[in-house]
C-alpha cells in the first residue's frame, strides 16, 4: 500500500519516523491508516511524561476504482495515553471515534470491524517501541466509502503487503489472522458482459447492494452464482470489485 499523502499537524521540525501502514476491508469500506512517531533525544529522561496520542481522520467517498469524490471532512481526535494502554478503554475509545467520524454513511457491524483493525494497528505499532521511548505519536486513517457498499454479512480483511508485514511480524509465526491480498479488483470486461439479465420472483424482494425493492416481474442483473442485483448497482460495484457482494463468488479480474 503506498503510504498516505494526506498529512494535518506534521511537524517537520520534529525528528519522526513514519511507520509503514497498511489498509482493512469490511464490507467494502476501506481503512487505510499509518503512524508517525516522535522518540524522545535522551534515554532515561527523569521528566518522562505520557506518550501524546492523535488520531487524524479523513472520510472519503468512493465513486469508481479510479475516482475519488471530494472529500467529506477531516477529524482529529486526542486521547490520553491510558486509554491505548488499557484494553478495554482503548475499545470503547475507538469505538466512539469510528461513529463520530462514519456513523451516518457506514452500517455499524462495518464500523465495528473498522475499530478493530485500527485496534490491531495501533498495538502493532506501540508494540514496536518501550513507553519510555515515545514522545509523540499520531495515526492517519482515511475511510474510503464506496457509493453502493456491500450488503453482505460483516468480513474484515487486512490488505497488508509482505514487505509491510515483515516489518511488523518478522517473528510472529501467527499468521492465520493476516490475510496477503492485493485487495479488491475490478471485474474484467468480458465477464460484465456475458451476465445475464433474470426476471425477479418473489424470493427477490430487494437488491442487496442498495437495499431498494425490485419492481415486480423485473429484469435485474445476475451473478452467475444466482444472485441478482439492479443493473446500475451491479455495474457499479464490479467497477470496484470483481466478487459478489453475498457470497464472494468471483468473476475474472481486470489483471
Amino acid at each position: 500500500m503506498d503510504p498516505l499523502t494526506w498529512r494535518i499537524n506534521a511537524d517537520s521540525s520534529a525528528p519522526s519516523t513514519v511507520i509503514p501502514g497498511w489498509a482493512a476491508d469490511a464490507g467494502g469500506v476501506i481503512l487505510r491508516i499509518e503512524a508517525r512517531v516522535v522518540l524522545r533525544l535522551l534515554a532515561g529522561d527523569q521528566d518522562m511524561m505520557p506518550p501524546q496520542l492523535i488520531s487524524h481522520f479523513c472520510r472519503r467517498r468512493i465513486s469508481s476504482s479510479d475516482d475519488v469524490s471530494a472529500e467529506d471532512s477531516h477529524f482529529t481526535i486526542p486521547q490520553p495515553y491510558y486509554h491505548i494502554n488499557h484494553e478495554a478503554a482503548w475499545e470503547e475509545q475507538t469505538q466512539r471515534m469510528f461513529y463520530r467520524v462514519a456513523a451516518n454513511h457506514v452500517r455499524p457491524a462495518d464500523l465495528d470491524l473498522l475499530a478493530q483493525a485500527f485496534r490491531t494497528y495501533t498495538y502493532a505499532v506501540l508494540d514496536l517501541f518501550p513507553i519510555t521511548e515515545l514522545v509523540f505519536v499520531e495515526f492517519f486513517s482515511v475511510i474510503e466509502i464506496p457509493v453502493a457498499p456491500s450488503a453482505s454479512d460483516s468480513h474484515l480483511r487486512y490488505l497488508i503487503p509482505l514487505e509491510t508485514y515483515e516489518y511488523f511480524f518478522e517473528d510472529d509465526d501467527d499468521v492465520d489472522v493476516i490475510q496477503f491480498d492485493r485487495g479488491p479488483w475490478p471485474a474484467s470486461a468480458e465477464a460484465v458482459e456475458g451476465l445475464q439479465m433474470v426476471t425477479t420472483t418473489g424470493e427477490d424482494s430487494s437488491c442487496p447492494i442498495c437495499l431498494d425493492d425490485f419492481d415486480e416481474m423485473s429484469q435485474v442483473l445476475a451473478m452467475p452464482c444466482g444472485h441478482p442485483f439492479h443493473e446500475v448497482c451491479l455495474m457499479e460495484w464490479l467497477k470496484r470489485s470483481n466478487s459478489c457482494p453475498l457470497c464472494r463468488f468471483s468473476l475474472p479480474d481486470a489483471e
